[in-house]
């Protein structure tokens, strides 16, 4: 019988040993490949949660433009508030409304965008009407609606009251208190645009969000300050006006 060198025989086991390790090797690019993968499409998965959930917030949106193209007003729908952001007359504004009660709506103002702070007005609801009143329920505005028509007074009475009267399906007069024509509300069924134009035809506020409504011409009730403006048109909005 042929006696194997003692040298020979260490090659031969180390010849051996090497091909378990690499035989053993040779699956580790394949696993860490795997261990990768779900962090690679964890980041995709969770930003479009972010943005699913961001476009879903409110339930609704009306946006208006200034005659210049510029945003003036959004007003959005949550569930359970309202938001109204302002960029009109040189003024800028962020006011949420809530209802802390039956037919009862409290708009207040936001600096930084979520913080309420000041009380712009309460509004106090009724079928054919709605006031808006300030902290200490003192009246500020009354707005009446009556056989087509829009009137807001700063008085129970409706004395010297502004006011929308709607002409037809599509359009709506704007009159001071003495009765002058000071502009108008029309929806362009060409474009599906709704426009507010004062007295000279220029156009002060225009959405494509909406068919007819009579509500945006109050926007040229200028002797009513802005922010008042915005809350009447957002509660007539809410009443399908």
């Amino acid at each position: 019988m042929k006696k194997f060198s003692f040298p020979l025989l260490i090659t031969m086991l180390c010849m051996v040993a090497g091909v378990f390790v690499l035989g053993c090797g040779g699956e580790q690019p394949p696993a860490q490949q795997q261990a990768t993968k779900p962090t690679e499409q964890a980041a995709p998965a969770a930003s479009s949660v972010a943005a699913s959930a961001d476009t879903d917030s409110y339930q609704s949106k009306i946006k208006f433009k200034a005659g210049d193209g510029s945003e003036a007003l959004i007003i959005k729908r949550y569930k359970d508030h309202d938001k109204l952001e302002i960029n009109f007359e040189g003024s800028k504004a962020l006011i949420k409304a809530r209802s802390n009660a039956e037919n009862r709506w409290k708009y207040k103002e936001s600096t930084d965008g979520s913080d309420e702070k000041e009380q712009i007005a309460e509004i106090k609801l009724k079928d054919d009407s709605f006031k808006l009143v300030d902290t200490d329920e003192k009246l500020l505005w009354k707005v009446r609606l009556d056989e087509g028509k829009i009137k807001v007074s700063d008085n129970e009475e409706g004395n010297n009251s502004w006011e929308i009267k709607i002409k037809s399906a599509e359009k709506a007069e704007i009159r001071d208190a003495s009765g002058a024509e000071i502009g108008n509300v029309k929806f362009y069924a060409d474009n599906g645009k709704l426009k507010v134009k004062d007295a000279d035809e220029s156009e002060i506020f225009v959405s494509k969000d909406l068919k007819f409504s009579a509500a945006p011409g109050v926007i040229l009730f200028k002797h009513i300050p802005l922010k008042h403006r915005i809350v009447i048109i957002s509660e007539l909005l809410r009443m399908g006006r």
